[in-house]
């Protein structure tokens, strides 16, 4: 049976989830898309929509309120459907540790510094591609 891809676009500055979002459309992303604006909240969304066709693309923002990137990892290691999961950290920070410490993760496939190009999700749906079997809605 074919996976179901569903991207999950979590950031808490709403431009950057619209841009984000339209940019993800005109890549040519397969699939539904979904946002969130902190990590609780994509957790909360995460544990709705997975079955076991379903595989997720998360686009992770790590500094936000509530429950930033990194928390939001650390709870997804406990989640039995972690290996559903593949995130692309897209951040503002510059910071080599960041970039580092996102090799903690196993479900971590990406590290992008914002501005995000159309270019540079092309090369992650390249990424994804690469580790999953997709379909088309």
């Amino acid at each position: 049976m074919k996976k179901k891809l569903t991207t999950l676009i979590v950031d808490d500055d709403k431009l950057a989830l619209h841009y984000i979002m339209r940019m993800a459309k005109e890549t040519e992303i397969p699939g539904t898309f979904h946002t969130a604006e902190n990590g609780r909240e994509a957790l909360e969304k995460l544990e709705s929509l997975h079955d076991q066709y379903e595989q997720f693309l998360v686009l992770l923002d790590i500094n936000m309120p509530v429950m930033n990137g990194w928390d939001f990892l650390k709870a997804l290691v406990s989640k039995p459907y972690r290996k559903q999961i593949m995130v692309v950290i897209v951040t503002s920070s510059t910071l080599k540790s960041d970039k580092e410490m996102s090799k903690n993760f196993e479900e971590v496939i990406g590290f992008i510094e914002k501005p995000l190009a159309t270019a540079t999700l092309r090369e992650v749906l390249h990424l994804f591609d690469n580790n999953l079997i997709v379909t088309k809605n």
